[in-house]
């Protein structure tokens, strides 16, 4: 005996489930660069260096009294926090590539 059915129209939505070919696809177009790669490590390598020199500079200009600065001073402070602050924003960026 057959049986019947109504097949009534809906809206299919696209979402990709585990283990299908969409995900593979997905992960596969979201894969880091190589050249990507190659930038970051670069990059990260010139933050060290720069942030090295600036640390042993400073180290080596000796302490400087209260409220005086010198250009020179000033300069290197400014080298060793941002090449600091981009060391951590490059660690960042490669715990997402991960």
């Amino acid at each position: 005996m057959a049986t019947h059915h109504i097949h009534l129209p809906h809206v299919h939505v696209p979402y990709p489930h585990v283990g299908q070919a969409q995900d593979e696809a997905h992960v596969e177009g979201t894969k880091p660069s190589r050249l990507g790669g190659i930038i970051l490590g670069a990059g990260v390598i010139v933050a060290l260096v720069a942030w090295g020199t600036a640390l042993v500079v400073l180290l080596n200009l000796g302490p400087v009294n209260p409220g005086i600065s010198t250009g020179e001073i000033a300069a290197w402070t400014a080298v060793a926090i941002a090449s600091a602050i981009s060391l951590f924003v490059m660690g960042i960026w490669k715990a997402n590539r991960a």
